[in-house]
């Protein structure tokens, strides 16, 4: 399908820059210029095209093409499945709560999984980074590939990174300047762990900066702006330039976080797929398809058919309008004064005066588009490895899918996936947490557990439900399921259901005796009050009967 971009249009998406998301700054030749040369080919045809699309640009074929953002909504839609809306933390007790009550809460850890997830889906690999600061708090980081230089060993190690931070500062005599923090962590020439900071002064703002070579020498700290000191010694850092010792256990505190085991196209790569690798095609046919609709609409507006007396008419009024101005009889004039929906004819053959006005609307195609784009996005979906319903809520509805086997089927594609990251992912974290544990002084190891995809909830719950009673399920492990519960919240779970069973069973013991009571006065009745009646001194007729006894 092709189609004609209307000047006008171009222009308006041309001027209007924030209609039309650009690739992220750091997607420049700049950074490809210094990644190392076996990994160019695969970062420039691979990586880059993914991270276009996962932050909503478009690349279908037309320079002023319109974007879906369909490929930013997989990866949101994915992240949001695999990272899940809680995290627990596994392990030594005393370790754990300390992660989970101060350390996680201070750091905020659960948005840091959420990056590093969201960065290592939409490229592939995303990279971690322990910091200790001056005064030894401890943090973790995560950055997008391309927004680090990474060498690795045979082992898929770290063996040096390099990590673009900027610093923006408005100073009176330097407003224009960009200053970029890089941090570079290495095996020096005595095979010591070191790390050296370097500031960078480079042109441009946040949306267009230009990366510096961060193996040149930086400027010296005391020839900084004020700012830009005070911001380096906020982040704990007093000294550039040099090599400074680098106090990490685990190498050099930093680990390639990947999407997947393999890499499809360079099976020898420490790096993973992206999301988006098998979507591509489909991501460039939604856009074009939603840009042809919007062309349709354009083309397809309003038009009214009139008899040319009215152009006159229409003259006139603008005369009144404008008297200092001189008008000619093109439409093209009348056009400019808003007057485009009319199309003046000469009518021949009949009374131009008896001729009523025309309107003429074209179809807009308006289900066929709908019906191309959902196809489209299902397919995307399912490309992606998730069942469309996970990751656009409003395609739940699919009539292709007529059996709950085949929901469930689907249901199954997300949590097949969803697990398949957690495998891969979950690991590398642990080594962080360890980093994180071994500087807080705790020998013991925590693991990290996210969030399992349990699909339709009510279904989730059901089957939960069957499995207990069938005694396929102990309790605390129902328990776990059913409420998204750590073993130590399913540990207490479970006893605050025994505390209320034991507490029924007393309250129900104390009925069944008030009961019991009930039921033997009942039964009682009669004999009870002939007795009372024949009870000396209980009778109403005491005083009447007799008063002596």
């Amino acid at each position: 399908m092709a189609f004609k971009m209307p000047e006008y249009l171009k222009g308006y998406l041309n001027n209007a820059k924030y209609r039309k998301p650009f690739e992220n700054f750091v997607n420049n030749g700049t950074y490809y210029s210094q990644v190392d040369w076996q990994w160019i080919s695969y970062m420039q045809t691979i990586v880059r095209p993914c991270l276009a699309y996962a932050t909503g640009a478009s690349d279908c074929g037309y320079g002023s093409s319109l974007s879906t953002a369909t490929g930013m909504a997989i990866v949101k839609g994915a992240t949001r499945l695999v990272a899940g809306d809680k995290l627990f933390f596994n392990g030594d007790d005393e370790a754990t709560r300390f992660l989970s009550d101060i350390w996680a809460p201070h750091t905020n850890f659960k948005r840091l999984v959420s990056r590093a997830v969201s960065f290592a889906l939409g490229a592939g690999t995303s990279v971690l980074k322990w910091n200790m600061d001056e005064y030894g708090r401890n943090t973790l980081s995560a950055f997008r590939i391309d927004r680090t230089l990474v060498s690795v060993n045979e082992a898929d190690e770290v063996t040096d990174a390099v990590f673009f931070i900027t610093l923006f500062t408005k100073t009176k005599n330097d407003a224009q300047n960009t200053y970029w923090l890089t941090e570079e962590r290495k095996y020096n020439d005595k095979g010591q762990k070191v790390i050296i900071y370097k500031v960078f002064v480079r042109g441009g703002n946040a949306e267009s900066p230009t990366l510096p070579s961060p193996y040149q020498m930086g400027v010296a700290l005391r020839n900084l702006p004020t700012a830009v000191q005070r911001e380096l010694k906020r982040l704990g850092i007093s000294k550039l330039n040099v090599e400074i010792p680098l106090p990490a256990y685990d190498g050099l505190g930093v680990w390639l976080l990947p999407a997947t085991e393999t890499n499809s196209c360079v099976p020898d790569a420490p790096f993973g797929d992206p999301l988006l690798y098998g979507c591509l095609d489909l991501l460039w046919s939604i856009d074009l398809v939603f840009s042809g609709s919007i062309i349709d609409v354009i083309n397809g507006e309003g038009k009214i058919i009139v008899p040319k007396q009215f152009l006159q008419e229409t003259l006139g009024r603008l005369k009144q309008m404008y008297p200092q101005s001189d008008f000619s009889v093109t439409t093209g004039e009348l056009d400019s004064y808003g007057d485009e929906s009319f199309v003046y004819v000469m009518p021949t053959g009949i009374d131009k005066d008896k001729m009523a006005p025309l309107p003429v609307q074209f179809e807009i195609r308006a289900d066929q588009y709908g019906k191309m784009l959902e196809m489209y996005e299902r397919l995307a979906a399912v490309r992606a490895g998730y069942s469309p319903s996970s990751i656009f809520p409003y395609l739940t509805q699919d009539a292709s899918v007529k059996t709950a086997q085949e929901v469930t089927a689907q249901e199954n594609l997300t949590s097949s996936s969803v697990k398949h990251a957690h495998d891969i992912m979950l690991p590398i974290f642990d080594r962080a947490l360890r980093e994180v544990l071994r500087h807080e002084g705790f020998s013991t190891n925590v693991q990290l557990q996210l969030g399992d995809y349990i699909g339709n909830k009510l279904r989730y719950d059901e089957n939960v439900r069957m499995n207990y009673q069938a005694g396929l399920t102990p309790q605390r492990e129902a328990i776990k399921q059913v409420h998204s519960l750590t073993d130590a919240e399913a540990d207490e779970y479970v006893l605050k259901i025994q505390e209320e069973q034991q507490a029924q069973q007393e309250r129900q013991a104390q009925i069944d005796s008030e009961s019991a009571y009930t039921r033997w006065l009942n039964d009682n009745s009669e004999s009870s009050a002939q007795y009372a009646g024949n009870s000396p001194g209980r009778s109403g007729n005491e005083n009447q009967n007799g008063g002596e006894r």
